[in-house]
């Protein structure tokens, strides 16, 4: 039961957390950043586009860690997209930033909320977003550390966006330089008290 709701929680965290800074309109996180323009390269939702790329990044996982394909992994990649397109008509309807200062505000509270539902979903162990999985895959394959693990899988990222013409700015760069830290923060901390938990 604990694992099913870290894992809940997680995810809502997390897809809540890449709608603020989707919204936050100064350019969204590296892998949304290549959703979006997926998305508008070929007419999908964002949250379905998430998921492609999600059954993609699987096979590479598997790759790097020298193991059979994870498929379960996409039941979470799938959650995550149709959260994040749940969120998004959600919060467009009531969160709107106005100006600059509520834009930055957006991408700060964004980001911290998809590094903190990541380190309370991972706790499950249930299967967890490839994209959060390629980067344990850097970590365990190269010795990195999570947070040199987390810019390597953003720099990935935010290479492909490009290509795709997807929304990159300001604060693409924020949560490409920060998420890392975020999660190195809180993985600890919620590690430790999952623990006490079960």
């Amino acid at each position: 039961m604990i694992r099913f709701l870290f894992y809940s929680i997680g995810l809502l965290c997390l897809s809540l957390g890449v709608s603020f800074v989707i919204h936050a309109n100064m350019g969204a996180g590296p892998w949304d950043a290549l959703a979006v323009g997926e998305s508008r390269l070929f007419h999908l939702t964002i949250g379905t586009c998430i998921f492609l790329n999600g059954c993609i990044l699987i096979g590479v996982n598997a790759f790097l860690l020298k193991e059979r394909p994870r498929w379960l992994a996409a039941l979470s990649i799938f959650l995550i997209g149709q959260l994040v397109d749940f969120w998004l008509r959600v919060t467009v309807t009531v969160l709107v930033p106005s100006d600059l200062t509520s834009q930055i505000l957006f991408v700060v509270i964004g980001t911290t909320l998809i590094g903190l539902g990541i380190s309370i979903y991972l706790q499950a162990g249930l299967p967890s977003s490839p994209m959060d999985t390629l980067m344990m895959a850097l970590h365990h394959r190269f010795g990195l550390n999570l947070n040199h693990a987390r810019l390597l899988n953003e720099a990935i990222a935010i290479t492909l966006a490009i290509v795709a013409g997807g929304s990159i700015g300001i604060g693409t760069l924020i949560v490409a330089c920060t998420l890392g830290s975020v999660i190195h923060f809180f993985y600890p901390i919620i590690e430790r008290m999952y623990g006490k938990l079960t």
